[in-house]
């Protein structure tokens, strides 16, 4: 509580001191940020497509000292998000072999938990809007295919199709984003960061508010933040609690009751080691390639010496045995090989001919985790976000994105969805809604989980709501 009280003085005390220094015609831009946390690291030479980009580090010696587990390819796959990064982020503990951990190339840990970017809209200090917004990407991604250049992985040098950050900066509003080094990282660090930024941005601007958009996992950091959810775990209770400073929360295909897509499609597994893909599996061995080859560092629980998907873990509901509202399999998830027993194994643990898997519940409850990986969703939904927050709520319904890959069930299908994302998952309110916040709005349209962010009425219907 000192430290708070402190770092807020701090703050008064430099905005103070810079309005008096501009008063007597000295300028102070950007201005410093004095606090005992974040710290401002570097200003990135070429910021492009945002008009400054900034690395930031948390203070801390719980993010200074936090080295999260992560896979390289868990790292931006924006190239020029990932140079904005300290060359050295990624530190590399060994690489995977035929037998263990095959295709998943080098893994290790991050150099410190403390990193974020913060990227500031073309407006940021000059839009005519008095609340800033803060744009939270979801899993695998970074600020600037999230938001400035949805349309493309890398960043081109000419923007065609620009995203919700110019949408939202050419209608007034002072935007700014945050990017994670660790695409997959732990909600509850992110939340960490969060809070950071917002810090940063209400000091640049003066507003004592912010308004978020989150997308995808995005939003479990940014609903992590908001409920002062760190305090429900005995290891995260020196995060920063929620501190009254959003005004709005704009969630855009929120997983507020999770998902369970690896555990539910044997075949999603196959394409994720057969591509190499950034995500987890729900198996820690498995007959691939006419082998038996272990797959512990893809498992997505901490029971065989860490969990480089600590996010994925936390985003983790049994659909299937849900009381309320339950989605059964699917053919698409059958294994007529071995008369489904693959299925059952898969999802509720096991053995079969295939796969051994610890199950969906063993990994929820992840009793070897840390840092708040064990029973994410449910806690979540039991606690709710601060009460003084009102809440937008847009979701797609679009399943194009399972049928990309052909006949490969990646995805959900099994129920209503955007092609990841159970709608009865993005539209379960009732918990984050618990202690009384508000939902003024909930909409949906036709597009898929990644459109649902860039297609033009979906941003309309975000910038409508900030409007408001």
């Amino acid at each position: 509580m000192v430290l708070k009280r402190i770092r807020r003085f701090n703050l008064f005390l430099t905005f103070v001191l810079s309005f008096a220094l501009s008063v007597c015609g000295f300028s102070l831009s950007p201005k410093p940020v004095q606090a005992a946390s974040p710290m401002l690291i570097a200003t990135v030479a070429d910021p492009q497509p945002w008009s400054r980009v900034e690395l930031w580090g948390d203070s801390t010696p719980q993010m200074v000292n936090g080295q999260e587990k992560l896979v390289k390819f868990s790292l931006p796959a924006n190239n020029k998000v990932r140079s904005w990064f300290p060359a050295d982020i990624f530190v590399k503990d060994g690489s995977s072999s035929s037998s263990n951990d095959y295709q998943f190339g080098d893994y290790g840990h991050l150099k410190s938990n403390r990193y974020f970017l913060i990227g500031y809209g073309p407006k940021w200090d000059t839009g005519t809007k008095s609340v800033p917004v803060l744009l939270v990407h979801g899993a695998g991604d970074d600020m600037n295919r999230a938001w400035a250049h949805p349309w493309d992985q890398q960043t081109p040098a000419s923007i065609g199709k620009v995203g919700l950050m110019q949408y939202l900066s050419d209608r007034g509003f002072k935007v700014f984003a945050i990017s994670f080094p660790h695409t997959q990282g732990n909600n509850l660090v992110h939340a960490e960061l969060i809070a950071d930024a917002i810090e940063v941005i209400k000091f640049r601007t003066g507003a004592t508010q912010v308004d978020i958009v989150a997308h995808s996992k995005g939003n479990l950091a940014a609903a992590a933040y908001l409920s002062s959810l760190n305090n429900e775990w005995s290891d995260t209770t020196w995060m920063t609690d929620y501190r009254g400073d959003v005004r709005k929360y704009v969630s855009v295909a929120a997983p507020f009751k999770g998902l369970d897509t690896m555990f539910r499609y044997y075949t999603a597994n196959l394409d994720v080691i057969s591509n190499n893909k950034n995500g987890p599996l729900a198996f820690y061995k498995a007959y691939i390639y006419y082998a038996y080859r272990n797959y512990t560092r893809w498992d997505m629980t901490d029971k065989y010496g860490g969990n480089y998907f600590e996010g994925q873990t936390q985003l983790l509901w049994n659909w299937v045995d849900d009381t309320a509202n339950p989605v059964g399999f699917n053919s698409d998830s059958w294994t007529a090989a071995d008369g489904n027993d693959t299925m059952y194994k898969l999802y509720y643990g096991g053995s079969s001919l295939y796969v051994s898997s610890e199950g969906i519940d063993s990994a929820i409850a992840n009793a070897n985790g840390k840092n708040g990986t064990g029973n994410f969703i449910g806690t979540l939904n039991n606690k709710g976000i601060d009460p003084n927050v009102t809440i937008y709520n847009l979701y797609g319904t679009n399943q194009t994105l399972s049928y990309a890959f052909g006949w490969w069930p990646i995805g959900e299908k099994a129920a209503a969805s955007d092609g990841l994302l159970f709608v009865r998952s993005a539209t379960y309110t009732a918990g984050i809604t618990r202690r009384g916040a508000h939902v003024a709005a909930q909409q949906g349209y036709d597009y898929n989980h990644l459109d649902i962010a860039r297609e033009t009425s979906a941003l309309n219907w975000i910038e409508q709501r900030l409007a408001q």
